[in-house]
């Protein structure tokens, strides 16, 4: 992603530096922003849970937490069944899921959170929502 957010920002400023200088845009610039935010866009949408051969890879970004897991009614929303492993700034975990709907949420540092990116979410009955991932049949 370090090479996108140079090419976002710049695409940013030349839209804010064509509208200071009398309103005009070309239509370079518009569509230069709108391949950037697209760019970054599709970065950020990998780091919903995605389905992979071994299972499905749960990622949240937060480098100042001290401990990230993820709570389901796949787990009985244990807190401690599966604690994501941190790299850097991103915590991640891949989870042996069946097919179905999962619902699902983060435990950052002890507190539940909304997960920031998810396929769907639904109200939780306390107020806030849980994300849904949704498992696919494997096909033969």
């Amino acid at each position: 992603m370090r090479s996108l957010i140079p090419a976002s920002a710049r695409a940013t400023a030349g839209l804010a530096r064509a509208l200071r200088e009398g309103g005009r845009l070309t239509v370079r610039a518009a569509l230069g922003a709108a391949m950037a935010s697209a760019s970054c866009a599709a970065a950020i949408a990998d780091r919903a849970p995605i389905e992979t051969p071994d299972g499905v890879r749960f990622t949240f970004a937060n480098a100042a937490a001290k401990s990230v897991s993820v709570a389901g009614n796949f787990n009985e929303w244990s807190a401690a069944a599966n604690p994501l492993a941190r790299s850097g700034k991103v915590w991640t975990a891949v989870v042996t899921l069946p097919p179905g709907e999962h619902l699902f949420m983060f435990i950052v540092d002890g507190k539940g959170i909304v997960p920031p990116l998810a396929e769907d979410y639904v109200d939780d009955g306390f107020g806030s929502r849980n994300g849904v991932v949704i498992v696919r049949p494997r096909e033969r």
